[in-house]
């Protein structure tokens, strides 16, 4: 089994450690995602749930396309993965929220 690197991701520097920290980032704000829309999604019924489901399968698609279209430009560049994992993350931690107040105001 692989082990985690030790890397303080308040004082990343090097290429590496930015990617690792990145990916750890999002990771994270993954997880909560994931929560959140569980949730929701347990107490949707009927054709809400339905729509809750596409929903959620259009915006990940949504997500993932706009954030190759955001980091386009630094393809093949050290900071790629970087660049896209921060997209992938601001955009995950903002459906979150979207999901959290939907359910809160239901």
């Amino acid at each position: 089994m692989a082990q985690k690197p030790n890397i303080d991701c308040a004082k990343a520097v090097s290429t590496p450690e930015i990617k690792y920290c990145s990916q750890v980032s999002y990771k994270a704000a993954d997880q909560k995602l994931n929560q959140v829309y569980k949730q929701v999604n347990s107490s949707s019924k009927g054709q809400q749930k339905q729509l809750l489901i596409s929903a959620q399968r259009s915006w990940i698609q949504f997500r993932d396309n706009n954030c190759d279209f955001e980091v386009f430009g630094s393809r093949g560049g050290t900071g790629y993965e970087a660049f896209r994992n921060g997209c992938l993350e601001r955009l995950t931690k903002q459906r979150t929220k979207d999901l959290s107040d939907f359910s809160t105001n239901k």
